[in-house]
C-alpha cells in the first residue's frame, strides 16, 4: 500500500522527515556579497553544497555579510564546510582576500515543529527586520517568495527555463568552477544566469509542515516571540521592528491596565512597560524610549548596561 503522505499530520511528517538544523555563519564586519553575480554565485553554491552533502535545503536568507540556511539532513558541519570553502574560494578570486565566511558557523538544531515554523519565519525575515522597506515574502534572495504562491505555480509551469542538462562542459565548469561540482549542477535549472530556487528547495515540505498559509502567514508577520526566541538561540541580540513592537505593546498596555493608547499611561506605567519591552523582548534602549514616550535619557538610566539602538 502507496502512503499519501499529503494526509500525514504535520507532527508526524517532521518526525520522519528530520533532522532539521538551523545553520547561521556568524556576520563580519565587511560586505562580503557586493552585487547580484556575488549573489548568484553564493546561490549555486548553496545549491551545490547541498547536493554534495545530501541535505535538503528548506529555507535560506543571503545577506550582505552572512547567510541563514535552514535544511533538513544529517552533518550541518560538513554541510557548511562545503559551502564556505567554494564561496570563499569565489571571493578569493573576485580579488579581496579579506573578504571571507567564517569557517565556524552557529548550528542549532531544530526539535519541535513550533520551532520549524519560527526558524523558517526567522530565516526569511532576516532582510526585512534590517530594512522596513523589504517584504519577507517578496525578496529575490531569500526564499520567502515561494511559499503559498498560486500566482509563482503557475508562472513556474509557463517559464522557459534554461536545464544544466544542455549547458556544454566549458559553461559548467564556468558555472561551477569545479570538475568535480559539474556533475550536481546538471540537477539545477537557470533562467538568465540565474539558479532557479524551485529546482533545490522543497518549498512543498515547508508547506506541509505548516497546517495552512494562514498559519504561515500569521507566525511570518505577527508571532515576534518566537523571533525573540529563535534569536537568542542563535547567540544574536533580536531585532523587532518598531511597527511590529508598537502593535505588540499597545495590546500590552490595554491588556495591563485598561488603556486606550501610550498616551494614557502613567509615569510608573511607562517605566513598568519599558522594563517589559527590555526583559521580555530584549529591545534596543533606542526603541523603548520611541515606544514607552520616556526620554532617550532615562531610559539610559533605567538600562545602562545597554545603550546602543
Amino acid at each position: 500500500m502507496i502512503r499519501n503522505e499529503q494526509a500525514i499530520s504535520p507532527e508526524r511528517l517532521f518526525r520522519e522527515r528530520g533532522p532539521f538544523f538551523h545553520v547561521c555563519s556568524k556576520p563580519v564586519d565587511v560586505i562580503l556579497f557586493t552585487d547580484d553575480l556575488d549573489r548568484k554565485t553564493v546561490l549555486l553554491y548553496l545549491a551545490l553544497a547541498a547536493w554534495e552533502s545530501s541535505v535538503v535545503i528548506l529555507a535560506y536568507a543571503i545577506m550582505s555579510n552572512h547567510i541563514h540556511v535552514l535544511f533538513a539532513g544529517n552533518v550541518p558541519e560538513q554541510f557548511y564546510l562545503n559551502f564556505i570553502k567554494r564561496v570563499n574560494a569565489y571571493l578569493a578570486r573576485r580579488g579581496d582576500r579579506e573578504r571571507r565566511l567564517p569557517e565556524e558557523p552557529t548550528i542549532v538544531p531544530v526539535t519541535s515543529l513550533i520551532q520549524f515554523m519560527n526558524v523558517t519565519a526567522y530565516v526569511i525575515r532576516n532582510q526585512y527586520v534590517v530594512d522596513q522597506t523589504a517584504n519577507p515574502v517578496s525578496l529575490i534572495w531569500s526564499s520567502g517568495y515561494l511559499y503559498f504562491n498560486s500566482v509563482l505555480r503557475q508562472l513556474m509551469g509557463e517559464v522557459k527555463y534554461t536545464s544544466a542538462d544542455t549547458l556544454s562542459g566549458r559553461k559548467l565548469m564556468k558555472l561551477s568552477h569545479s570538475k568535480e561540482l559539474s556533475q550536481y549542477i546538471g540537477k539545477m535549472k537557470f533562467l538568465n544566469d540565474f539558479p532557479a530556487p524551485s529546482s533545490f528547495v522543497d518549498y512543498e515540505l515547508v508547506e506541509r509542515l505548516f497546517s495552512s498559509a494562514r498559519q504561515f502567514f500569521s507566525i511570518v508577520f505577527r508571532n515576534v516571540e518566537g523571533q525573540v526566541e529563535t534569536a537568542l538561540m542563535l547567540g544574536e541580540n533580536p531585532v523587532v521592528p518598531d511597527e511590529e513592537m508598537s502593535r505588540l505593546m499597545w495590546k500590552y498596555c490595554k491588556n495591563e491596565w485598561g488603556v486606550q493608547g501610550f498616551r494614557d499611561l502613567t509615569a510608573a506605567q511607562r517605566i513598568n512597560l519599558a522594563k517589559h519591552m527590555k526583559y521580555a523582548y530584549h529591545s534596543s534602549n533606542g526603541q523603548v524610549a520611541r515606544i514607552s514616550g520616556l526620554a532617550r535619557k532615562e531610559v539610559d538610566t533605567l538600562f545602562p548596561q545597554a545603550l546602543s539602538g
